[in-house]
């Protein structure tokens, strides 16, 4: 028994070192990325939710993936209702047509360091369920979330080496990122 328990501490102890070497990270890695949460008064349901931890998986996939408010880097959406229609068929189906833009922003100069825009369209038998499924049609692995997190990512990496030894500010507070819709 005594063995069994030296054992499993040298394995602890072995695995621990590890960890914490894979945990020592370059200076790119280390662009902690917020993503607010969507607001729309007009869409129903958990669609922004579910849109909310997608846009959260996209992060962390790219290596950026922030558990704190403190992040001076956030992804801000913007969803845009083109249009709702009925179709002509028995039975009525509803489509809608979403552009839902993505920003990658410094919060603390106010400056875009990344945009890109998707288009989705939903169908289903009512409004509000046709415009959340073009929503959750969104996925965390799409090419153009991806390319805005990437570009995003090389601009803070260019903003951190410039004013490498500057201690920057962070904003702890909630984010205001009403200038980005201006």
């Amino acid at each position: 028994m005594k063995k069994i328990k030296l054992l499993l501490l040298a394995l602890l102890v072995v695995v621990s070192g590890s960890f914490l070497k894979a945990q020592e990270m370059t200076f790119e890695q280390m662009i902690p990325v917020r993503v607010l949460m969507p607001v729309n008064n007009d869409i129903k349901g958990d669609a922004l939710t579910i849109l909310y931890n997608r846009l959260n998986q996209a992060v962390s996939l790219n290596g950026l993936g922030s558990s704190t408010n403190e992040s001076r880097f956030l992804i801000v959406t913007s969803i845009t209702v083109v249009s709702k229609s009925a179709t002509p068929t028995i039975p009525v189906q509803y489509k809608a047509e979403l552009e839902v833009s993505f920003y990658f922003v410094d919060n603390i100069k106010k400056i875009i360091l990344s945009e890109t825009t998707i288009t989705k369209i939903g169908m289903d038998d009512n409004e509000n369920k046709a415009v959340a499924k073009a929503i959750k049609s969104i996925q965390a692995r799409d090419p153009k979330l991806k390319k805005l997190i990437n570009m995003g990512k090389s601009r803070a990496i260019e903003y951190y080496q410039a004013i490498e030894g500057v201690e920057s500010e962070e904003n702890a507070s909630d984010p205001d990122v009403s200038w980005i819709n201006k």
